[in-house]
């Protein structure tokens, strides 16, 4: 399970590199996204998730920015803290999302998702 956190966290990180840093409006909208996601990984505590995981609904809710889209890695990682509380059809629903939505992130999320269907 520990593995599965660097690799999302790594997707996470791969998927903000993918965002434009020249243009004058950015490609999406992450919220409060930067300061969530700090405080959940610095202490993971019942509150940090839950403050993460509402940034992460607001962030499917309103997707906005240049492209209007959800980011990438935004599905996975929300997928990720799902399955973390048990919630495993829709930790996988999110992660099929991911995959349909960026299809690059395919061969990563289909291991995921054979991990969990077992």
């Amino acid at each position: 399970m520990k593995l599965l956190s660097y690799v999302l966290f790594g997707a996470f990180i791969f998927g903000l590199s993918s965002c434009g840093i020249w243009n004058d409006q950015d490609l999406y909208t992450w919220k409060n996204y930067e300061t969530t996601s700090y405080a959940y990984y610095k202490k993971q505590t019942p509150e940090a998730t839950a403050n993460l995981m509402k940034t992460y609904q607001q962030i499917i809710d309103n997707a906005g920015g240049e492209r209007k889209a959800v980011p990438p890695g935004v599905y996975a990682e929300y997928g990720y803290l799902l399955l973390k509380d048990g919630k495993k059809e829709e930790s996988l629903k999110m992660f099929k999302t991911e995959m349909e939505l960026y299809p690059e992130s395919a061969t990563f999320m289909n291991l995921i998702i054979k991990k969990f269907e077992q």
